[in-house]
């Protein structure tokens, strides 16, 4: 692998005057070979008016364009904070796919920092029909855990076209879970028209691992990799990273196989036949934080590491946030995702938060 430069999708140009913190980015490559990503902008990490915001590049990442808010929530707006992340549609349309919390009270963050609990919310979907210039009032998605679902990744389009992405529950404010605590694979077999969360992705039989920030790509063979962040809820036990794989479209999967590698945001991209790329931004457990690249053949389903590397470090130390719930006590930098570029590049885009400011990035990769 070989690691090229590294450039800003958004950083506050004038934090003496607003404060403006992005984070959260997705990114995908329009027909025309322009670049679009969303990402949040706010006041603050937890701060009650952040909402998705869309930049676009002509220079596959060098320079991006003045942000644009990407929709507003209609009767919620001024009362909710979300994200969305983006994909293309093989129709040409561009879905955004996010969840959001309900900010009734701004001096509320979104997490309890007393027991990890998290505020009341939705998921929802919006469409693009001109490459993200404009996009349709987001549309509620109901999942089976009620208000308290997260879906933080973006949606994989299936070889027959399904809409895919994992999704997974939250506890409550008062800490207490709705449902148990799993992955689900979050799926539309009619364009997004109607979804459904009915197949199980990643469980463990404790029945108290969390199963955080999964990402799903499909390789060639149609086989769909899931990968996740778990750490146990009662203990705050920390695990390697790890995946599970469907071979019938995500209807069914494995149970849960460590990667041997102990991050927690993580991804995986499809690289063409049976490789991916995993990202793991590996902030604890480790004398080196960053963000971790390994090519991975899945070839005989199993994780054989080809290559690896370090495509990113922070430039200063990662300490304790002693205000946020323990287990996002360390949220420095995080959610590291790669697409392809029609070139046969990648590119991988994530947050950081360096001297008070949280900055979105791309940086090229090659292998």
């Amino acid at each position: 692998m070989k690691v090229f430069e590294t450039n800003s999708i958004f950083e506050n140009p004038l934090p003496q005057l607003v404060s403006r913190q992005s984070i959260f980015p997705s990114i995908c490559q329009l027909p025309d070979g322009t670049l679009a990503a969303s990402h949040v902008i706010g006041q603050a990490f937890e701060s009650a008016d952040q909402v998705p915001y869309i930049s676009f590049s002509s220079d596959l990442g060098k320079t991006w364009t003045k942000p644009k808010m990407m929709f507003d929530f209609g009767e919620k707006q001024g009362k909710f904070s979300g994200c969305a992340k983006i994909s293309l549609l093989p129709d040409g349309r561009l879905i955004a796919i996010g969840y959001g919390h309900d900010r009734l009270d701004p001096e509320l963050p979104v997490g309890n920092p007393e027991n990890g609990g998290l505020l009341d919310d939705m998921v929802f979907c919006s469409f693009s029909e001109d490459s993200g210039k404009t996009w349709s009032a987001p549309r509620e998605i109901v999942c089976s855990w009620g208000p308290h679902v997260e879906a933080s990744g973006p949606i994989v389009i299936l070889k027959d076209g399904t809409l895919i992405t994992p999704i997974t529950g939250f506890p409550n404010w008062d800490g207490k879970m709705t449902g148990p605590h799993c992955g689900k694979a979050l799926r539309s077999e009619d364009n997004g028209k109607t979804w459904e969360d009915s197949a199980v992705c990643m469980a463990f039989e404790n029945g108290v691992t969390t199963c955080y920030e999964q990402r799903m790509c499909q390789l060639e063979s149609g086989t769909i990799i899931d990968i996740g962040w778990n750490e146990n809820t009662v203990t705050g036990e920390r695990y390697d990273n790890p995946y599970t794989y469907s071979t019938d479209n995500g209807k069914t999967w494995s149970a849960p196989i460590s990667t041997g590698i102990r991050g927690q945001a993580s991804s995986v991209c499809a690289l063409g036949g049976e490789k991916l790329l995993a990202l793991h931004a590996i902030r604890r457990d480790t004398n080196r934080p960053g963000i971790y690249a390994y090519v991975i053949d899945f070839s005989e389903k199993t994780w054989k590491i080809v290559d690896e590397m370090v495509v990113w470090e922070p430039a200063t130390p990662v300490l304790k946030d002693t205000k946020m719930a323990e287990i996002f006590a360390f949220l420095k930098f995080g959610q590291p995702s790669a697409i392809k570029l029609q070139d046969g590049g990648l590119l991988m885009t994530h947050w950081y938060a360096q001297d008070g400011l949280y900055r979105t990035v791309t940086t090229r990769i090659e292998l």
